[in-house]
């Protein structure tokens, strides 16, 4: 006597990988960048001393871990909408097979019925 879920799983499958591969280049980008900073700081750094050198360099580290951080949670949130969609896809693909399960006992109901008539 039960039913099965007959709605489909409402997800933007399409609209989903493009956040993630959006957040994935974001990340590449950050990186990128991070790297290039550190290319050109070293040029800056080469014969730099004192007080502006120790500032520069830990304004530098700051950004560099602020990147780096940035660059760290655009994967995550890349990674969490790459798990919401393949949920939503097992979870589609589970339905399906409870509504066929549903329509396999229906027909073996009606079946037994049949028989039980004749």
């Amino acid at each position: 006597n039960w039913q099965p879920n007959w709605q489909n799983v409402r997800w933007n499958y399409a609209a989903a990988d493009e956040a993630a591969q959006a957040l994935r280049h974001v990340a590449n980008m950050l990186d990128t960048t991070a790297a290039e900073r550190v290319s050109v700081a070293r040029d800056a750094q080469a014969e730099w001393r004192g007080a502006y050198r120790t500032k520069f360099d830990g304004e530098l580290d700051l950004i560099l871990r602020r990147a780096r951080d940035l660059a760290h949670e655009c994967r995550q949130a890349a990674s969490k909408i790459d798990g919401a969609s393949q949920r939503a896809r097992e979870e589609q693909a589970h339905r399906e097979r409870e509504r066929e399960r549903w329509w396999r006992e229906k027909r073996e109901e009606e079946e037994r019925a049949r028989q039980r008539n004749t």
